[in-house]
């Protein structure tokens, strides 16, 4: 039974407030930029859009959705979302499977192998050796690890020693071999 409908998300917010319904179904274009609001209904949530919805997963996800759904679906998968989002087991329906499949393997880091290097690395230069391999600069490594910036060059000129490599791209291109 529909309780509501709302146009945009502070009429959302407003009439969860007011009805408390089990669920919500959000459809059409939904700003990701609500994803921080979302987590504040006390709902399930199920999702409906298109193959664009499934990129945003990751967003919905942090945002308690309990169900996506492709619009092109047949409602029995609506359905059955609607559901499995009260359940709590959540769903997604065939729609968007494969495109959440696709996305999920593009996100997956790439396997690279060990840098050959002539001299062990100490621990703390693998842990360095990784960051730079993810593409980070000097100044993030050095603020994800807590030390200094002169420190984390200190430790990547001495991997790039120990790997007999001039460069970090040189470096990142040894471990993709």
């Amino acid at each position: 039974m529909v309780v509501g409908e709302a146009g945009d998300i502070v009429e959302l917010l407003s009439n969860v407030e007011s009805y408390a319904p089990d669920v919500v179904v959000l459809e059409g274009q939904l700003r990701i930029v609500h994803a921080r609001e979302l987590t504040e209904l006390d709902a399930a949530l199920v999702v409906v859009g298109d193959a664009d919805t499934a990129t945003h997963w990751m967003r919905f996800t942090q945002a308690n959705v309990h169900a996506l759904v492709h619009c092109d679906d047949p409602e029995e998968e609506l359905v059955e979302a609607v559901r499995r989002a009260v359940d709590g087991s959540g769903y997604v329906s065939p729609g968007l499977s494969g495109a959440l499949l696709k996305l999920t393997r593009a996100m997956m880091p790439r396997h690279l192998s060990a840098v050959p290097t002539h001299a062990p690395l100490t621990s703390r230069e693998s842990e360095v050796l990784q960051l730079v391999r993810r593409g980070m600069a000097n100044k993030e490594i050095a603020r994800r690890l807590g030390l200094s910036e002169k420190t984390i060059k200190f430790h990547v000129s001495n991997v790039l020693a120990k790997a007999h490599v001039e460069s970090r791209a040189q470096l990142i291109a040894a471990a993709a071999m």
